[in-house]
């Protein structure tokens, strides 16, 4: 890791990264806090919101908007998201390099320094958030939290997600409950605030042309002028197999069902590159079996396709279809995967995998953005870090019966059925 990305330790688990790239003519400094997924979600997700607006040198987000804008229009974002059994909580700076400036300011550190006064010296009233502050980001999230059953396919995933993980840190969702953003109060944001700056492990992780050069020694003295007392992360957990496939139906008013059914690897497989040609090979691209043969040949579905997650252990089958054919369409995805089980596939299909992979691999350098997450991903499962070329070299490694063993590794555990109401209320 060390050799890969200059990763290094600046206060009490605290890790402070730099990609330098001069392909880019900005630059991107992220401050990510990681903790398992529990009940402090909510307020987890709450508090960067806050902490994005304003801080004490610039008490409103227009006064914040204005300085940033005037530092060539720099910006300060936020983000939460639930991975694996993690939750990562993000406050980024996004600005031009400072060579570009045109009166030789610093834009880089003037734009970090806003950044860890945001993170260390938010703006508070009587020693806590500002009560309309709070009650606007809480509802902020609750409106998150509601909007995720708009989208009706990444709504199905996650309701077969949460089944699937039923009872560990992984079926709790990114932003909470709305139960428990509800409860949250002036005490309890602050005590979610001083947790989040104090126990979680943080990675900083700085992309961009520039050097990064005295950015570390910035956030070692932010974060050793607070007292931190880093909780442990535990490792991920590998999801035990189900006795018997879990089957939930739920009903609302869509117009297209929806099919997902959740694979788990047996014997705690682990090997990612075989797992990822099968994906792709079963259902990631459009010569894929999914594709192909369920969707263009027997017209089943609207859309087909898998996805996979290393660390947990899992692949998923997602479709979008009609009623009378949610049944055929789960038998022929089923079927589908069991050719491959079967090794009933050609070299010249496994070998456009191969390709299709390589150049999504090449494209993740291609952004910030990309080099941030593939930074941050290898960070977090080292067993999986690599450079690029290493990992497009371990792809095009595998082979035919690499591919057969990835695919009888997986046990069906869930499926979860998002049906149309429309019948029930014809009837």
């Amino acid at each position: 890791m060390k050799d890969l990305y200059n990763r290094r330790a600046i206060a009490d688990d605290v890790y402070f990264t730099s990609v330098t790239d001069t392909k880019f003519k900005v630059n991107r400094v992220s401050v990510i806090f990681i903790s398992q997924l529990s009940e402090n979600a909510s307020g987890n997700a709450v508090i960067p919101r806050i902490l994005s607006k304003c801080c004490e040198s610039f008490n409103t987000m227009t006064k914040l908007n204005r300085r940033l804008a005037e530092l060539y229009s720099a910006d300060i974002t936020w983000s939460v998201r639930a991975d694996t059994d993690y939750q990562y909580c993000d406050l980024s700076a996004t600005c031009l390099d400072s060579r570009f400036a045109l009166n030789g300011e610093d834009i880089l550190k003037e734009t970090v320094s806003i950044l860890i006064d945001c993170i260390f010296k938010p703006y508070f009233e009587n020693g806590f958030f500002p009560a309309g502050s709070l009650e606007i980001e809480k509802q902020n999230q609750i409106d998150d939290n509601n909007a995720e059953i708009n989208d009706k396919t990444h709504y199905a995933y996650l309701k077969a997600y949460e089944e699937a993980f039923r009872g560990e840190p992984a079926a709790i969702r990114w932003g909470g409950t709305n139960e428990q953003v509800e409860a949250l109060d002036a005490q309890k944001a602050l005590e979610a605030y001083r947790r989040l700056i104090g126990e979680c492990r943080t990675e900083i992780i700085c992309v961009g042309e520039n050097s990064f050069d005295g950015m570390d020694k910035l956030f070692a003295d932010a974060f050793g002028s607070i007292a931190r007392k880093p909780s442990e992360l535990p490792e991920v957990m590998l999801s035990p197999d189900k006795n018997e496939v879990s089957r939930i139906t739920e009903t609302l008013d869509v117009e297209q069902c929806k099919l997902v059914m959740f694979f788990k690897t047996s014997d705690r497989y682990r090997k990612k590159y075989p797992l990822m040609v099968m994906s792709y090979l079963y259902g990631g691209t459009e010569s894929s079996k999914l594709f192909s043969i369920v969707r263009e040949k027997m017209s089943l579905c609207y859309y087909c396709f898998s996805r996979i997650g290393f660390a947990k252990g899992f692949m998923t089958t997602e479709c979008g279809v009609d009623s009378q054919n949610l049944g055929p369409a789960e038998k022929e995805c089923l079927n589908q995967l069991s050719e491959i089980t079967k090794g009933n596939f050609t070299d010249d299909e496994l070998n456009k995998v191969k390709l299709y992979i390589g150049n999504l691999l090449r494209s993740v350098g291609d952004t910030i953005g990309g080099v941030g997450s593939r930074c941050l991903a290898d960070i977090m499962f080292p067993e999986y870090a690599d450079t690029t070329e290493n990992v497009i070299a371990a792809v095009n490694a595998v082979t035919h019966d690499d591919v057969t063993e990835a695919a009888k590794s997986l046990r069906l555990d869930t499926v979860f059925i998002l049906k149309t109401d429309k019948e029930a209320d014809a009837q």
